[in-house]
């Protein structure tokens, strides 16, 4: 797996495209994105085994007349003719580890001038299953169309309002040190604070940015939370907050290596108090 431009730089530039021009990816672009998107001995902090996930590109034309009109994407995407699918086997962490991995090729289209958008909601999920030969012990966490993306139309913009689609949280409310009762400065962590504002700039459901980390005081420990989701619209986005928290480990995880930030992540719940309400998740330990 390779990226050709600075991975800080393409997480600045991706955004969400929900309109596409109907002319299809073809030449140098489509052999790459074929190559990248086998994945070929990729892993993910959160341990996977490469034949447990596979993605490929599924085309409208795969689908006949009336299977078109069930894609379910209800009027939120225009103009797409491919599609990026994935499986991966049910696990404990299937969802993070779908995460991380669909990031990987978001983030690879955005590097080859191609739009994207993360549907964890709206689309027919067992069609799609079906058109992959989704397996017994598959699933189907999420798609996104990817195309030439062209002006934003004027329902895209309501959308981009309706879920702020520009906004992120401030630092003091994702990012602290030692526990959540003490928000984390921007300005002291060096290199870090490149890490951390790339996870902040992260995409995730209804732009909702679940993640919590705690800095260990006076050490390189980064500790990976989620939020609790409180309410009928919390338990609705519950599963897909694994799904952001995945996304997020992948922006930190591909900065360090950007950055020659040296590392190993860990599962191992550091039990700091204040913490049980939230979804430990996955710890990065400086070395």
């Amino acid at each position: 797996m390779t990226f050709s431009k600075s991975i800080i730089q393409t997480i600045k530039e991706r955004t969400s495209w929900r309109t596409y021009s109907p002319e299809p990816i073809q030449g140098l672009k489509r052999k790459v994105l074929e190559r990248f998107i086998k994945l070929n001995d990729i892993s993910t902090p959160f341990g996977i085994n490469p034949a447990d996930y596979r993605f490929r590109f599924l085309s409208i034309p795969e689908f006949n007349p009336n299977e078109r009109k069930k894609i379910g994407t209800y009027g939120m995407i225009q103009g797409a003719q491919e599609f990026i699918v994935g499986a991966i086997k049910s696990s404990d962490l299937d969802q993070e580890n779908y995460g991380y991995l669909m990031e990987l090729i978001i983030l690879k289209a955005t590097e080859l001038e191609l739009g994207t958008c993360w549907l964890g909601g709206f689309f027919n999920r067992s069609l799609f299953g079906e058109k992959i030969n989704c397996t017994a012990d598959e699933i189907v966490p999420a798609i996104s169309p990817i195309g030439y993306p062209i002006s934003r139309r004027a329902k895209e913009k309501l959308i981009r309002i309706i879920a702020r689609a520009k906004k992120r949280k401030p630092w003091e409310k994702m990012f602290f040190e030692a526990g959540f009762e003490n928000p984390l400065l921007e300005n002291d962590l060096g290199k870090y604070n490149i890490l951390l504002e790339m996870v902040r700039l992260g995409p995730s459901a209804s732009n909702r940015q679940p993640w919590r980390i705690i800095k260990e005081k006076n050490e390189d420990i980064f500790h990976f939370y989620i939020a609790p989701q409180k309410g009928r619209i919390g338990e609705i986005y519950k599963t897909l907050t694994r799904l952001d928290i995945g996304i997020a480990v992948c922006h930190f995880d591909l900065c360090t290596k950007e950055l020659n930030l040296i590392g190993n992540w860990e599962i191992k719940n550091p039990e700091i108090n204040g913490t049980e309400e939230y979804s430990y998740t996955i710890s990065w330990f400086g070395k």
